[in-house]
């Protein structure tokens, strides 16, 4: 009767352990889940931003942004704005900017040119949004250029939309990008 009383208890604290690691499970998922969906019109205007440069779609990506003046700024890191003074003496400021257009403009009309985003973070409310995340430029299959990226967006008429974007820039060529770990 010992044993089997014994026995009874253990199956039954191994049954608790289990249901209160599938209960933490279950809310873990479920927080992740319901963020993921809070942000998916976000995440939606950055996979439109990638598929309008794969696809070179003008009108689409024109239409992500808040009227002009929308800022644009790229600064470079130490590395590479050395590697640009060499290039170019005249070269002497750390940053420059342009506009989404110019920008655009510059990208493959064959679809050469992608940027992919990683590490993303996303803080919001209904009408305003801040995107920060890791970023490698891409043309023609060589990544050319990674740093970080922020976004600043507003909900104007319903509808998201990008009035910043300002970004820290390091070539390739001169300082390739670390390793990302693998989740």
């Amino acid at each position: 009767m010992y044993w089997a009383n014994k026995m009874i208890l253990y199956l039954m604290c191994n049954y608790f352990r289990l249901l209160w690691v599938s209960v933490l499970l279950f809310v873990t998922l479920e927080g992740h889940a319901q963020k993921v969906t809070k942000n998916a019109d976000i995440l939606e205007v950055m996979n439109t931003f990638r598929d309008c440069m794969e696809h070179y779609d003008s009108v689409k990506f024109y239409n992500l942004f808040h009227n002009d003046p929308v800022t644009w700024v790229g600064v470079f890191h130490d590395a590479s704005q050395a590697e640009e003074v060499k290039q170019d003496s005249t070269w002497k400021r750390n940053f420059f900017s342009s506009n989404y257009k110019s920008f655009y403009r510059s990208l493959s009309k064959q679809g050469l040119d992608r940027e992919d985003f990683y590490n993303i973070q996303i803080i919001r409310d209904e009408v305003l949004a801040t995107v920060m995340f890791d970023y490698s430029f891409w043309h023609d299959k060589k990544k050319t250029n990674w740093g970080k990226e922020t976004w600043s967006l507003i909900k104007a008429n319903g509808q998201w939309k990008i009035t910043n974007v300002i970004f820290s820039l390091e070539m390739e060529n001169v300082k390739p990008e670390p390793q990302r770990k693998k989740k």
